[in-house]
């Protein structure tokens, strides 16, 4: 059967979905709670040990200690996240990964590609304005370009307001000043900044905006992103003490006034010792940083919502090697390795939330979770579906106390190419059997991370570790018989967990994806559908289906398109819901005849997006148009699973959904009744 048929038998099953969909009794949309405030305090280089609560404050007597009062009480009034990991091991990557809702296989920012803009699509932001919420970004950014006119600007990007350092490399010191590359909006800050520690800065800047929208819109949530740079290399001392009090009244306060002297305070409690200089300007940092927080917990507390503000805290990876020992204070906790590795100590991250009256006080959560699951969880929070394209899962259920309830990742996954960096980096890769870092990649499923670094070839084995029982990862059980499953579902996910970049390429990237057993049943596609008024195409995995059922293999127009199973909504009315979408989410399996790249061409009405395997091959939502969009990806012959998701919107097009595959000939691919299935 052609290709040509195989795109008119999708939208006759598009057509028999929207026939049950027309004469539905309407469902009544859930009402979400009261929406929360949300601050998100996103920290640089600061290590899983580096915070009191997580490894510090268990650290033996007359072993040096850092103090980190007000993130151990946040803690202390909400939950700690042991098994929380970063997209990547560095900076710009990880915060694309975290406002995108990406994983490093998908995300458009990998490796170490500072400044590189983000580019049009959901984030963070964009998707908790379009939820009703005022939101602003303070601190670091480095997601932006090079200059002017800053094409991944956070104003371009869904935030309303913004302040900071637009620029990575300008981020590395902590007295910038004036016109040194710090940005109120699209204008670089000129004067009124010379000999300001820029987390104090921050802070002040972070309470202005906080303090404004409480008096000006008290009905409408806010959302603020805080991205401090501390405790990132340069190796700076803060001017003087912290500013007496805290919140409303005292603490640092807008507009800034620089005071002290640049560089020169250590705090008391670090003077009297024999530590290295640059471990004393370290724990000053911190203390300086912990403070900060302080001052925003507090201002919370003052203005009465702290109660309703959900505030989340966590680091963008590992702990630095470029200016003090991340040995020294055992900044990478339990784990082994910190900035640029994917071993646990750079890739685990010390990460809290409190919501109070939501979150239990002095909880606990090991689900294994990454920064790209904070899009979904947030937009979970603001009563709005996450967008159809992310890697996220929201979290929502294991913070709020439904362990129950929460969906699971199969598996984490992550990649990076990274450079040496000092003896420190050496002596971590040399005990994993390494000489180099180079290419990474590590996967983790349930209690198991898979790594391998110095990549040269699709082929190169993993080291299996149990991360659970062996969290430094001494132990590698790659090896043994018994983990010959788990490791095989590892390697396959090495190339199906991704989508290949040509900016930042890998050894594996002409690697063939793998062909799975036949599927339970051949000659049919699994559809579910959906309604709902949706902003954009929503994770139809969250969501429960109104109905589902199989086509009958790829029909001709006239045959009969689709046997249902027709579920009843659980809440129901007679009213019809006004301006109300359908979505179809198609989960099926395609038989490819041969070896070679194949060519997806898809067009549709609303937007699709198509993913083989898990790798994300067309994605066109935030920017559809009428033109078609293509992706390819190289298969192995025979079996390859695929999830199409599909949104039709009646007030604005009439539904089209063609698809069409090519083959490595260039000619369209002949499928068989045979060739294509499903499991029921």
């Amino acid at each position: 059967m052609s290709t040509q048929t195989f795109s008119r038998s999708i939208l006759l099953v598009v057509l028999a979905a929207l026939v049950l969909w027309s004469a539905r009794p309407a469902r009544a949309e859930p009402q979400p709670s009261q929406r929360p405030n949300i601050l998100f305090i996103f920290v640089d280089d600061l290590g899983y040990g580096d915070v009191g609560v997580f490894w510090q404050n268990e650290r033996p007597a007359g072993q040096p200690r850092l103090k980190t009062a007000n993130l151990d009480r946040l803690a202390a009034e909400g939950m700690r996240l042991t098994n929380h990991y970063c997209a990547s091991p560095v900076c710009a990557p990880s915060r694309a990964s975290l406002m995108t809702g990406l994983n490093q296989g998908h995300c458009p920012i990998r490796d170490n590609q500072f400044d590189k803009p983000l580019p049009h699509n959901h984030t963070m932001a964009s998707v908790l304005r379009q939820a009703g919420y005022d939101t602003a970004a303070v601190g670091k950014w480095g997601l932006g370009g090079t200059s002017a006119p800053w094409p991944g600007h956070p104003l371009n990007g869904g935030f309303n307001q913004y302040y900071g350092f637009l620029r990575h490399g300008q981020a590395h010191d902590h007295y910038a000043g004036n016109g040194k590359g710090i940005y109120d909006g699209f204008n670089e800050v000129k004067e009124g900044i010379d000999g300001a520690y820029d987390s104090d800065l921050f802070t002040a800047r972070a309470k202005k905006f906080i303090a404004d929208h409480v008096g000006r819109h008290k009905d409408r949530p806010f959302f603020l992103y805080l991205a401090y740079t501390l405790p990132h290399m340069k190796m700076q001392l803060p001017p003087g003490p912290y500013p007496q009090g805290g919140g409303l009244h005292g603490g640092n306060q807008w507009p800034f006034k620089p005071f002290g002297t640049p560089d020169s305070y250590v705090y008391p409690e670090f003077r009297d010792n024999n530590w290295p200089k640059n471990e004393r300007c370290h724990a000053s940092m911190i203390h300086r940083l912990d403070d900060c927080i302080g001052d925003m917990l507090q201002l919370l507390k003052d203005l009465r919502i702290d109660d309703n503000t959900l505030v989340v805290f966590s680091s963008d990876n590992g702990p630095h090697n470029e200016g003090n020992d991340p040995a020294f204070f055992a900044s990478w906790g339990p784990f082994d390795g910190f900035k640029r590795d994917l071993f646990e100590g750079g890739a685990r991250e010390p990460t809290i939330v409190r919501w109070t009256g939501h979150v239990a006080a002095n909880s606990v959560s090991n689900e294994p979770s990454a920064n790209y699951d904070w899009l979904a969880t947030l937009a979970d929070a603001a009563g709005v579906p996450a967008p159809g394209n992310t890697d996220g899962i929201s979290m929502l259920p294991s913070l709020t106390g439904h362990p129950d309830q929460q969906r699971h990742h199969a598996y984490l996954y992550s990649e990076y190419l990274g450079p040496m960096a000092g003896p420190r980096a050496k002596e971590v890769v040399a005990r994993h059997g390494y000489t180099k870092r180079g290419q990474e990649q590590a996967v983790r499923i349930g209690d198991f991370v898979g790594v391998r670094y110095d990549i040269q070839s699709p082929n190169d084995p993993l080291r299996l570790y149990n991360v659970v029982a062996d969290p430094h990862e001494d132990h590698d059980l790659a090896g043994e018989t018994k983990y010959e499953k788990i490791l095989a579902q590892m390697r396959d996910l090495l190339v199906t967990a991704r989508t290949p970049d040509p900016s930042a390429s890998r050894p594996y990237d002409e690697e063939y994806l793998p062909a799975v057993a036949r599927p339970a049943k051949t000659g049919a596609i699994a559809y579910h559908t959906f309604t709902g008024t949706w902003p954009w195409m929503p994770d139809f995995r969250a969501m429960t289906p109104e109905n589902s059922g199989e086509a009958s293999g790829f029909i001709l127009p006239g045959e009969k398109p689709a046997r249902g199973r027709k579920r009843q909504p659980a809440q129901a009315n007679q009213r019809e819901q006004a301006g109300a979408q359908l979505g179809v989410a198609f989960d099926g399996f395609a038989n490819v005849p041969a070896d070679g790249e194949y060519q997806f061409t898809v067009t549709s009405d609303s937007g699709v997006i198509l993913w083989i395997h898990d790798s994300l091959v067309i994605d066109d939502d935030y920017t559809h148009d009428d033109p078609p969009r293509t992706g390819s990806v190289r298969l192995r012959a025979r079996w390859h699973p695929f999830r199409l998701f599909y949104r039709h919107d009646p007030a604005e097009f009439a539904p089209r959904l063609d698809v069409v595959l090519r083959g490595p000939d260039g000619k369209d691919v002949q499928l068989q009744e045979q060739g294509i299935g499903c499991n029921p």
